[in-house]
C-alpha cells in the first residue's frame, strides 16, 4: 500500500491547485500550489481558516456562495479571478466535488487549474484577428483605385487608334482586363470577409466547381504570362462559406503557379473524402515548401531568409489557414515531396457542416 507521504508528494508535484473545506468552509488541506497563494508568512494560517479575510467582501461572499451551492448540487464549477499575494492577477478554473469521508461525514474537494496564459493568449489572440480584420479593409479600400487605373489604362491603349496590338497582345490585355476585374470582385470579398466575424458567415450547399471556374477566370492573366495549367477532377457539393471557400481557393492556386519554381507550371487538384472530413490536395510539381521554411509559410509577409530578393509568402496561407479552422478543419504542409505528384499543400474541412 502506498502511504500517506506518497500521496502528499504527488499532490505537491502537481501544478493544480487542491484544496479540501468542511462545511463551515474552513481550509483541511492544502497542497503547495495553493499554499503559494499566500505568502510566506501566512501559509501556515491557513489550514482551519476559511481565509476569506484574505479577500474583498463581495469576493468572499462569491466564494462562500459558490461553497454553498457545490454542498447543495454535489458538485460546481467557476472561473474566478484572483490576486496573489505578490499582487498579480491570477484566472483559475476551478471544480469542487462533495465527496463522503469514513465517518460519514461530507468535504468539499476543489482542484483548481490555472488558465492566466490560457487567457492571456486568447485575448492576444482576438486582438491579432482584429488588426488583421482592419488590415485587410483597409488594404482592399486602398487598393481599389490603381486597380480602377489599371482597367482604364488598358481601355485607352485598345482604342488608341495610333497603336497597333497584335492578336496575342490584344489577347493579353483583355486578359488583364478580366483579371483587374476578377481582381477587384476579390478585394470585395476581402471586405466581406473582414465583416464576417460580426454579420456571421453564411454556410450553404455550394458546387465547388462553380467556385473553381471563378478562380480560373480571376487567375487568368498569370496563367497566360506563367503558361500555367490547372488540372481537376469533378469536385464535390459541399456546404461551405463560398466567399471565404473561394478566396482560400485562389490564394492555394495562385501560391502554387508562383512559388512552383519550374517553367509551364501544372496544378493538380486532389480531393477525396476520409470520413468526416474532406481532404483537398494541391500539387505543383515543384520541390515544395523546404522543411527549414516551413516555419516561415504561416507568418505574414515572410520573405526569404538567404538574403536574395524574391516573393514571400504575404498574407496568403495564414488568411487560409483561418479560413480552414473557420470550416472546422486546418491548412497542412505534408512531408518533403518525394515525387513530383506528392501534394505540396492539402486543406481539410469538415464534411459535416451545416447550411445556414
Amino acid at each position: 500500500m502506498l502511504g500517506e507521504a506518497f500521496v502528499h508528494a504527488v499532490l505537491d508535484s502537481t501544478d493544480s491547485l487542491i484544496f479540501v473545506k468542511d462545511r463551515e468552509s474552513r481550509v483541511v488541506y492544502a497542497n503547495d500550489a495553493f499554499l503559494a497563494l499566500y505568502s510566506p508568512e501566512e501559509r501556515k494560517n491557513v489550514i482551519g481558516a476559511t481565509t476569506v479575510e484574505n479577500f474583498a467582501e463581495d469576493e468572499a461572499a462569491l466564494f462562500l456562495e459558490e461553497d454553498r451551492k457545490a454542498f447543495a448540487r454535489g458538485q460546481s464549477e467557476i472561473v474566478e479571478e484572483i490576486t496573489d499575494w505578490e499582487g498579480e492577477k491570477r484566472i483559475l478554473s476551478t471544480r469542487k466535488t462533495v465527496y463522503t469521508t469514513e465517518d460519514g461525514g461530507e468535504l468539499l474537494l476543489a482542484i483548481a487549474k490555472d488558465i492566466t496564459a490560457l487567457k492571456n493568449r486568447e485575448h492576444a489572440l482576438t486582438r491579432a484577428n482584429r488588426q488583421l480584420r482592419e488590415y485587410a479593409h483597409s488594404v482592399a479600400h486602398d487598393l481599389r483605385s490603381p486597380i480602377a487605373a489599371i482597367i482604364s489604362g488598358v481601355s485607352i491603349i485598345e482604342r488608341d487608334k495610333n497603336s497597333s496590338l497584335s492578336e496575342r497582345a490584344t489577347l493579353v490585355s483583355k486578359a488583364v482586363k478580366e483579371s483587374a476585374h476578377g481582381l477587384s470582385k476579390h478585394l470585395t470579398a476581402m471586405l466581406e470577409a473582414a465583416k464576417s466575424d460580426q454579420l456571421g458567415l453564411s454556410f450553404k450547399e455550394t458546387d465547388l466547381n462553380l467556385l473553381l471556374e471563378e478562380v480560373r477566370f480571376n487567375l487568368s492573366a498569370l496563367s497566360i504570362s506563367r503558361e500555367a495549367k490547372i488540372h481537376s477532377p469533378r469536385l464535390p457539393v459541399v456546404v461551405v462559406e463560398p466567399t471565404l471557400f473561394r478566396q482560400m481557393l485562389q490564394s492555394l492556386i495562385e501560391n502554387a503557379i508562383r512559388h512552383a519554381g519550374v517553367e509551364k507550371p501544372v496544378v493538380k487538384i486532389g480531393v477525396q473524402r476520409d470520413g468526416g472530413e474532406y481532404e483537398i490536395s494541391f500539387c505543383d510539381k515543384g520541390p515544395g515548401i523546404p522543411t527549414e521554411k516551413r516555419h516561415l509559410a504561416m507568418k505574414p509577409f515572410s520573405k526569404p531568409e538567404d538574403g536574395h530578393v524574391g516573393e514571400g509568402y504575404g498574407l496568403g496561407l495564414m488568411q487560409c489557414q483561418r479560413i480552414a479552422q473557420l470550416h472546422e478543419g486546418f491548412l497542412e504542409i505534408p512531408n518533403e515531396k518525394t515525387a513530383p505528384d506528392d501534394p505540396t499543400i492539402v486543406a481539410r474541412i469538415s464534411a459535416e457542416l451545416q447550411a445556414r
